[in-house]
Order: structure tokens, then C-alpha cells, then sequence
């Protein structure tokens, strides 16, 4: 589901063949013409990234965690200690390569 695509289908993992050349685009075009800034710019990188971090500490901590976050912590490490130590579950050949579990 996409604000700018609505319901679609697929795999629901990364595709890099069908994926990355509209991404690739979007960053030409932004280069090209500062007023169409492309969607994964710091400013709203960083709002993707807090929220990732309120959803790990979330799992930590057992409980629903307040956005902004208001202090830090190292949520990888936290969830680390959480989580059972398992193998790591991945969704196509080509992660296994990307992650070194080849």
C-alpha cells in the first residue's frame, strides 16, 4: 500500500530490477530541479527512522512508546538482548548475499 500507488501487489520484498529505476529517477529529477525534492530526503528519512526506533523500543520495553522520542538509547542493542538468538529469516536470495549469509 502507497500514498501515491494505493493496494498493489508482488512479493513483498525488495525488487531491485522493478524497484530501483523509478527510485533512480527520482533522484535525477531532483538534481535537475531542487523543487522536486524526492521522497526519501534527510527530513523525511529521519521521521521514517525515528519511527523504526519507537517500534524496536517499543518491543523492549513491552509497550507503546510517545513520538517525538524525548531521550536516546541504542535500540539495536536493546532489542538484541530481547530477541532469541535465531537465524536470521530472509526473503530472496539476493538479501542472503546483502546480509552475508550466503
Amino acid at each position: 500500500m502507497t500514498k501515491s500507488g494505493g493496494y498493489q501487489t508482488g512479493d513483498g520484498a525488495m525488487n531491485y530490477d522493478l524497484d530501483m529505476p523509478p527510485y533512480i529517477q527520482e533522484m535525477a529529477d531532483w538534481l535537475d530541479n531542487p523543487q522536486k525534492v524526492h521522497q526519501c530526503n534527510f527530513d523525511h528519512a529521519c521521521l521514517g527512522a525515528e519511527i523504526m526506533l519507537a517500534m524496536q523500543r517499543s518491543a523492549v520495553e513491552g509497550g507503546q512508546v510517545a513520538l517525538p522520542l524525548s531521550s536516546g538509547a541504542d535500540e539495536q542493542t536493546l532489542l538484541k538482548a530481547k530477541l532469541a538468538d535465531r537465524p536470521v529469516l530472509v526473503s530472496c536470495d539476493q538479501n542472503k548475499k546483502e546480509f552475508g549469509l550466503a
